[in-house]
């Protein structure tokens, strides 16, 4: 019983920090056009596809465009700009594109995570001196005290990546 929970909050655990990134694809429909191209722009091979940031220079058919978001809440607060390339580039050769083409991406605050810690330390000593006569009581009271208070506090931002790319097919 206790190694079944541990399997089920182990996998509860790598599903929170895995399921933080979205997607929202929009299919291109009508007739394909004569879609631009260039002589040459600059891309990046280290992703699923290759990752165009202009026109490529192969004529292409546009599948869609893809929207994605990646990172916090509940995952690394070091999102990097390029989180939302991979995971579109990704999504694109899921879907059977050769390539995409950037059209925006970077990273946005998605929240923050704060914390804070506090300490007080106090002293007081006091007395009574006088006398007492009959039924009276005479004399004074006296008291000092000593209080010193810390605080200590910070916050780190958590960002998300995001990206809006076309997803292509090569001709």
């Amino acid at each position: 019983m206790k190694k079944g929970l541990s399997k089920l909050f182990a996998l509860s655990f790598v599903t929170a920090l895995t399921s933080c990134a979205s997607q929202d694809f929009h299919q291109y429909t009508g007739v394909q056009q004569n879609w631009p191209t260039a002589s040459g722009t600059f891309v990046s091979t280290k992703y699923d596809v290759p990752v165009y940031y202009g026109v490529p220079n192969h004529p292409y058919i546009v599948l869609g465009s893809l929207d994605v978001t990646t990172g916090p809440p509940g995952g690394n607060l070091a999102t990097r700009a390029e989180d939302g390339i991979e995971f579109a580039a990704g999504k694109a050769k899921k879907m059977g594109g050769d390539a995409i083409i950037v059209q925006r991406y970077g990273k946005v605050q998605a929240g923050s995570v704060s914390m804070a810690s506090a300490s007080t330390n106090s002293s007081s000593s006091g007395g009574f001196s006088g006398q007492a006569i009959e039924n009276n009581l005479y004399g004074q009271t006296y008291d000092s005290g000593y209080s010193n208070t810390n605080f200590f506090g910070g916050s780190m931002a958590s960002y998300q990546g995001k990206a809006s790319v076309l997803v292509i097919k090569f001709k």
